[in-house]
């Protein structure tokens, strides 16, 4: 006669699973990732004038132009609007991270109308989610659940 005995820990099982799933709500980790490479993008947006992610900005006026001496770049009279989109804290700068949230962007007053346009500004869109940089932030997700994935198989459940 053959006897198989199997035993098993299920407190330690249930704890496991259980911390496995509260770290799958926890995706802070990525989204600060994200917001990293959102910055980035702002930066590369506002060098390229537009052309990073491939929306090149409508020139500028000749009337702006003989006023702005200084600065004929395209959105960078003072450089307010580009820190209020690349830097954490300053003037304007949204960033909330949660742990399944992320929200960023400008509180600029005139953010909106530079992105969306008006009746004599032509947009300029600053905030370009192209299908590659989604697929980018998708995949970064992705990696941050297949690490949890990961460390749950390493968990020794006995």
């Amino acid at each position: 006669m053959i006897e198989f005995t199997y035993a098993m820990n299920a407190e330690s099982v249930e704890d496991a699973l259980g911390a496995f799933q509260e770290s799958l709500v926890d995706q802070a980790p990525a989204l600060a990732q994200i917001a990293d490479d959102f910055r980035e993008m702002m930066a590369r947006q506002f060098a390229s004038q537009g052309c990073a992610e491939g929306t090149p900005w409508a020139p500028l006026a000749p009337s702006t132009l003989r006023r702005r001496r200084a600065s004929p770049s395209i959105l960078y009279a003072t450089g307010a609007l580009l820190r209020s989109l690349t830097e954490p804290g300053a003037a304007g700068h949204v960033e909330e991270l949660e742990d399944q949230s992320l929200t960023l962007g400008s509180e600029l007053p005139y953010a909106l109308y530079h992105q969306t346009g008006t009746r004599r500004l032509p947009a300029r869109p600053l905030i370009v989610l192209s299908g590659t940089r989604a697929e980018r932030w998708t995949e970064i997700v992705r990696r941050g659940l297949e690490e949890k994935t990961s460390l749950l198989r390493a968990k020794e459940l006995l």
